[in-house]
Order: C-alpha cells, then sequence, then structure tokens
C-alpha cells in the first residue's frame, strides 16, 4: 500500500516519476502543475507527456528544461 502522507521524486534520463501526488492541476506540452500534499510541483519543457497515471503514480516523458517547487 502506498502512503499518501509523503510523495517521492525521481528523475532519470527525460522521466520523471512521481508517487504519491494528490492531483494535477494544470497540463500542457511545455508544463505541468502537480499538487503535492503542502506544495505544487511545476515541471517545465518540452513535449511533456503523461505515459502513466494511476490514482498514486504518475510518469511524465519530455525534455525536461526545469522543476520548482511552489509554496501554498
Amino acid at each position: 500500500m502506498i502512503n499518501k502522507e509523503q510523495y517521492e521524486i525521481v528523475i532519470k534520463n527525460n522521466y520523471i516519476y512521481i508517487k504519491n501526488y494528490f492531483n494535477l492541476e494544470n497540463i500542457c506540452n511545455n508544463n505541468i502543475l502537480i499538487c503535492l500534499k503542502d506544495n505544487k510541483l511545476s515541471i517545465r519543457g518540452n513535449n511533456l507527456i503523461i505515459v502513466k497515471l494511476d490514482k498514486y503514480e504518475l510518469l511524465i516523458k519530455g525534455t525536461i528544461k526545469g522543476i520548482d517547487f511552489i509554496d501554498e
């Protein structure tokens, strides 16, 4: 069982894997905004595609230009 209290982010090659995200706020090909428990994660890049999406896990593929945490 996945614990929704703690999130995990793994960045590898042209992929970002996120475990225990809260929800997706914005999706477009150059920016994805993800709500986590206490903040948001903004992923900037080119050709960003969600290749895996389920209740607790998210896998994003594309050319990653940067990531930022946004405090609520």
